[in-house]
C-alpha cells in the first residue's frame, strides 16, 4: 500500500457566512456555489477559504471508523483526484476547521 502524505499548518480557519467575506470574494463565492439557492447561500456559516479557493462543508464526505489510520483525526475529505484532496477537522465547537492536503 502506498503511504499517504498529509500536510497542514494546524491553523484553525473560522467558518464564515458569505457576508463575512470582502465584496470581491462574495462575488467569487456566489459564482462557485451557484448551485445553492439564495436563502441557503446567505444563511450558511460553513464557508472557508483555503489556498485562494472557497469551500463549503457540504462539499466534504464524512470519514467513518473504516477510514485508514492516517485519517482517524480528520472529519471529512474532498478529493481533487484519485491520489489527492483536502481534509478538514472541525474544532472550536464546530466553529472553525483545520485544513490539510493529502496525496499518495
Amino acid at each position: 500500500m502506498t503511504a499517504l502524505t498529509i500536510k497542514t499548518n494546524n491553523q484553525p480557519r473560522e467558518l464564515k457566512s458569505i457576508h463575512d467575506f470582502s465584496p470581491a470574494d462574495q462575488v467569487k463565492v456566489r459564482e462557485h456555489f451557484d448551485w445553492m439557492d439564495t436563502e441557503e447561500l446567505e444563511s450558511s456559516y460553513s464557508f472557508f477559504k483555503y489556498r485562494d479557493n472557497f469551500y463549503h462543508l457540504s462539499e466534504f464526505m464524512n470519514l467513518t471508523s473504516l477510514a485508514p489510520s492516517e485519517l482517524k483525526e480528520w472529519h471529512g475529505y474532498s478529493s481533487d483526484s484519485y491520489f489527492s484532496g483536502i481534509l478538514v477537522r472541525l474544532v472550536d465547537d464546530n466553529e472553525s476547521v483545520i485544513v490539510a492536503t493529502y496525496f499518495s
